[in-house]
């Protein structure tokens, strides 16, 4: 079949407008590996540059796996590019090499070397292409998506993994994402057009090859229209997904209060389904990719929401999330908050009738109860502080608790010392004990100077 009747045939174009992938004046960025698939994409922009006044650019990435093959692999793919006309850039990694300095598998190496690749290339035409947007099209098909579907299965997945491939995500495109394999093959043997094949995707030593040999083959057995039921489960799904994510965002609108901090009732009176899916976009904001907020984090933050007091689940990066007793945030373990400002005081003779201070951060003593060294410090074990006029004492543990003040907080809160006599928690309360009375002859002034006072 002759391009236009391919094209038709397997709705690519409908598929391409349905998701609005391509706009008149786009230059496009294609991964050209050689195979069969994106040789077929290739043919497939070539078909519509026209229609769509497409400056096309193809990208080839040398993984430097397969020595002299992958060599050829580049060969084939800079005369197919010359042949037509086509813009190319041609990268060489050493993933072997990348994969034994990060301990990732060879497969995940090569995957990020690729759209590390395309993406530097599409910001580098992105630079100078004036109004018109840069895209990035692979050529991942049905299968592929069937492959990945079943690869999230078996590792464990959420809604989002059973989605499977995204049509287009950000400036990536697939236009072939909905075509089989099978169709895709049948249409380059038939046109007679040459490619190159990578003997490592017969290798049943990778995970997603397993699938490709073994279990889809098995599937199609049981229903030959398996793949296109997985590809109709995935498009529901991701209708599904779309709505919840709509959701996500409304309560995490209806959560927000200061800066980064969500209000805790606001997930705890949520629908669970809606609850998880803002907590992976909130904690997202705070990863280098989405995937590093696992459902073993969601979970347990959920389980958490229900108890009492502040609780705290450890995040990767060194982040945590804090649960306290109304707020849900993240702080960050590397950047721990140190004490700050200056302490200023004065010693005077107390005369009934003085008016008092009222500031938050400058406070008056009794200078005549106070038995040691005025020592200004933070909380120390055996800290307590005098609550009422009866003389009732309460521990500065349990005052923190008390007052809700976040774990990570009280070991950075400045206290007033006078030995294990808190006189003061600075921007809290002061001892009963120290307050001014009828009996005070002399009076202590503490000023705390680095918040400034209210």
């Amino acid at each position: 079949m002759a391009i236009g009747s391919f094209l038709d045939k397997k709705k690519i174009r409908e598929y391409i407008e349905k998701y609005n992938m391509l706009n008149k004046g786009d230059k496009v960025v294609l991964g050209l590996s050689g195979g069969p698939d994106s040789v077929c994409l290739f043919f497939v922009l070539l078909a519509l540059q026209a229609e769509y006044n497409l400056s096309i650019h193809a990208i080839h990435v040398n993984h430097c796996i397969r020595g002299e093959d992958a060599d050829e692999d580049q060969k084939y793919v800079e005369a197919l590019c010359k042949d037509f006309e086509v813009p190319l850039k041609v990268i060489k990694v050493d993933i072997p090499a990348l994969a034994e300095e990060s301990g990732r598998s060879i497969e995940e190496e090569a995957r990020m070397a690729r759209y590390d690749a395309f993406d530097a290339y599409a910001d580098e035409l992105e630079s100078g292409a004036g109004d018109s947007a840069v895209k990035i099209a692979v050529a991942h098909n049905a299968d592929d998506n069937a492959e990945t579907v079943l690869f999230h299965m078996a590792r464990g997945t959420g809604l989002d993994g059973m989605c499977g491939i995204a049509p287009i995500r950000d400036r990536i495109i697939r236009p072939l994402l909905e075509v089989p394999k099978s169709e895709i093959m049948a249409f380059i043997n038939e046109e007679e057009i040459p490619y190159c094949v990578d003997e490592t995707n017969s290798m049943v030593c990778y995970d997603r090859n397993r699938i490709r040999h073994n279990i889809l083959p098995e599937l199609s057995e049981i229903n030959p229209k398996a793949l296109e039921h997985i590809t109709d489960m995935t498009n529901r799904l991701s209708e599904v997904a779309e709505y919840i994510s709509f959701e996500a965002h409304g309560l995490l609108e209806i959560a927000k209060d200061d800066g980064e901090k969500l209000r805790k009732r606001a997930f705890v009176t949520a629908p669970r389904v809606i609850a998880s899916q803002a907590l992976k976009e909130y904690l997202s904001k705070f990863m280098p990719n989405q995937k590093d907020v696992s459902a073993v984090h969601i979970d347990s933050i959920l389980s958490l929401l229900q108890e009492e007091g502040e609780r705290q689940v450890q995040l990767p990066y060194k982040k945590t999330l804090i649960i306290s007793y109304e707020h849900l945030y993240v702080i960050d373990g590397e950047n721990k908050e140190e004490p700050t400002g200056t302490i200023s005081y004065r010693e005077f003779d107390y005369e009934p009738g003085m008016k008092y201070p009222t500031d938050t951060y400058t406070k008056w003593f009794d200078c005549d109860r106070i038995t040691d060294n005025v020592v200004i410090r933070t909380r120390a074990e055996g800290d307590y502080l005098t609550i009422d006029a009866a003389g009732n004492h309460k521990s500065i543990q349990d005052y923190f608790v008390d007052e809700k003040i976040p774990r990570h907080k009280r070991d950075q809160i400045i206290l007033v010392c006078d030995g294990s006599h808190v006189m003061w928690v600075v921007g809290y309360r002061i001892s009963e004990y120290y307050k001014i009375s009828n009996n005070t002859t002399r009076v202590l002034e503490i000023v705390y100077g680095g918040t400034g006072n209210e």
